[in-house]
């Protein structure tokens, strides 16, 4: 009998579970010593019941994943935080399909996985990349990752929690007057971001969709 690590996969889809899974019997079956016991769950709640009932070594998941039924846990980063908080020991692996620096610097700060894939990148070869790193301990970050992170690494624009929170609502067509519905200040003071954020990045006197777009160019969306 091999050595057990309990996995717990977190994706949505069914046929990526099943696909995670092939890679992780490929990989048992060139490792012997190790064996895989796998569970699944397909969104925030059933995530919530699978880490609750049972003890897991790794999880592998999805950022993008239905929220519970009460809406505290919204998705994947939701479910990163709590394994990070309430199960410490667990080695965690995001997956995800979003290539934004902002979005994935906030994966970085406020989770800090020992794993980050891109989706696209997850292929036998990462799966394996992947476990010979994280089971000793190292972190790993995928080839796309790694990419985003190297270009924007020399940046001098530094931006803070509420600055790239409030880069994300403007990006989804989001006005001012919406933006103190998910943000913590009044109009006037997101105005005031706003207006310090267009000269931070060099265009003062641009509208939203010229700053956006202003921001995708340079890498930080």
């Amino acid at each position: 009998m091999g050595e057990k690590i309990h996995v717990l996969l977190v994706d949505d889809y069914p046929f990526t579970i099943e696909g995670y899974t092939n890679y992780l019997k490929i990989y048992q079956n060139i490792n012997p010593h190790l064996d895989f016991k796998i569970q699944s769950a397909v969104c925030c709640q059933s995530a919530i019941n699978k880490l609750e009932k049972h003890k897991f070594d790794l999880v592998l998941l999805d950022i993008r994943i239905p929220p519970t039924t009460d809406n505290k846990f919204n998705s994947g980063e939701d479910i990163g935080r709590l394994v990070k908080t309430k199960y410490p020991k667990t080695k965690l692996v995001i997956i995800t399909g979003h290539y934004e620096p902002l979005i994935l610097g906030s994966i970085i700060h406020n989770i800090n996985p020992i794993g980050l894939v891109y989706k696209s990148d997850f292929d036998q070869m990462v799966l394996d990349d992947l476990l010979k790193s994280i089971l000793n301990e190292v972190p790993y970050y995928s080839a796309k990752i790694l990419k985003l992170l190297r270009k924007n690494i020399g940046s001098k624009i530094i931006l803070d929690k509420t600055d790239k929170l409030i880069i994300l609502e403007i990006s989804k067509g989001k006005k001012t007057k919406d933006l103190v519905d998910v943000i913590p200040l009044s109009i006037g003071g997101i105005e005031k971001r706003k207006r310090a954020l267009k000269e931070l990045f060099g265009i003062p006197k641009a509208d939203d969709e010229t700053f956006i777009k202003s921001i995708i160019k340079k890498g930080f969306l």
